[in-house]
């Protein structure tokens, strides 16, 4: 998953919650600065950043891991 998938699911379910950036943002405490830049796939949020926006929207994290054989 790369940073624009994570960004498009993040906006997603931020619309779907019917929640503008500057609500996002003062839940977090992330700027809508940095919410943008994170839902354009532009962002490389740290993991606290995205644990606090991941949970703010009831979303889950699961990390894929490829095996090469």
């Amino acid at each position: 998953m790369d940073q624009l998938e994570i960004g498009r699911i993040i906006q997603q379910r931020r619309v779907s919650l019917s929640l503008n950036q500057e609500d996002l943002a003062e839940m977090t405490g992330i700027t809508t600065k940095t919410i943008y830049l994170i839902e354009n796939g532009k962002g490389n949020p740290s993991f606290s950043t995205l644990s606090r926006l991941l949970e703010v929207l009831g979303l889950d994290m699961t990390i894929q891991v490829k095996m090469i054989s």
